[in-house]
């Protein structure tokens, strides 16, 4: 009898373990599913090279996730709020962010493109143009910051004309119907979208944007993504990139 007691108190114990060890596991991720190729959705599935850096990373530690869709800003404060253990979707880093964020080491650079509509043949070869045109982009995208910081105190162009969306979507259906001329957007989002949109380039900012993991601050979880980056290597890393890139 002693021994049945013993062996159930074990078998308890253990059960008890497994429960704590799958609850530690599972990490919740953040995405906004209008980013291709990073992040977006294909017959129900979300696919990119964003979930496949993830899911490599998830697979080699043992985690398995869950994945929450929101609009742009609603992504970031959900890992602001500790609502997300990480959030992915094409992510520019910046010092802003930086101020309530955790970024991974950077795993690609991009440019930021102004684009419009073919018929409209819009090219800007002065910045001090962009007065004559509105702009819009995805709300809490850091398109913001570039105005405010480095076009706004030249008398460029002033945040409180731009015109902001939930998502892509939106801001490239008016892009479409006129009511916005010029869209900012990430050289490799745009690059999707030309070739089922009449869309060019009409401007691009170089040398400021670079792209990481984002994690609510002092999360465990941000050394160890760095750490499987860091194992998978830029041959890798760019073996995943450019497969997404075609």
């Amino acid at each position: 009898m002693k021994k049945c007691i013993i062996l159930f108190c074990a078998f308890c114990l253990l059960l008890c373990a497994c429960g704590k060890s799958e609850e530690t596991t599972i990490i919740r991720a953040a995405v906004c599913p209008t980013m291709p190729p990073y992040l977006f959705e294909e017959n129900g599935q979300y696919r990119g090279l964003d979930l496949e850096l993830f899911e490599g990373f998830c697979k080699a530690r043992g985690y398995r996730y869950t994945i929450t869709a929101y609009d742009w800003q609603g992504m970031l404060g959900a890992v602001i709020g500790n609502q997300a253990d990480v959030a992915f979707s094409n992510i520019s880093i910046t010092e802003k962010r930086k101020k309530s964020i955790d970024f991974s080491k950077p795993y690609a650079d991009d440019t930021w493109n102004l684009i419009s509509l073919k018929k409209r043949n819009i090219v800007i070869k002065d910045l001090v143009e962009l007065k004559k045109y509105t702009i819009g982009y995805p709300r809490g995208m850091a398109f913001g910051d570039l105005i405010r910081e480095q076009l706004e105190p030249r008398g460029i162009y002033r945040s409180s004309d731009v015109q902001l969306y939930p998502t892509y979507n939106q801001a490239l259906a008016d892009l479409r119907s006129g009511n916005i001329d010029l869209l900012f957007m990430e050289r490799t989002v745009a690059a999707i979208h030309k070739r089922k949109m009449d869309i060019q380039d009409s401007y691009v900012f170089t040398g400021i944007d670079v792209l990481g993991f984002a994690f609510p601050q002092g999360s465990p979880l941000r050394d160890d993504f760095d750490r499987y980056l860091a194992k998978l290597g830029p041959a890798k890393l760019k073996a995943i990139s450019d497969k997404w890139m075609k």
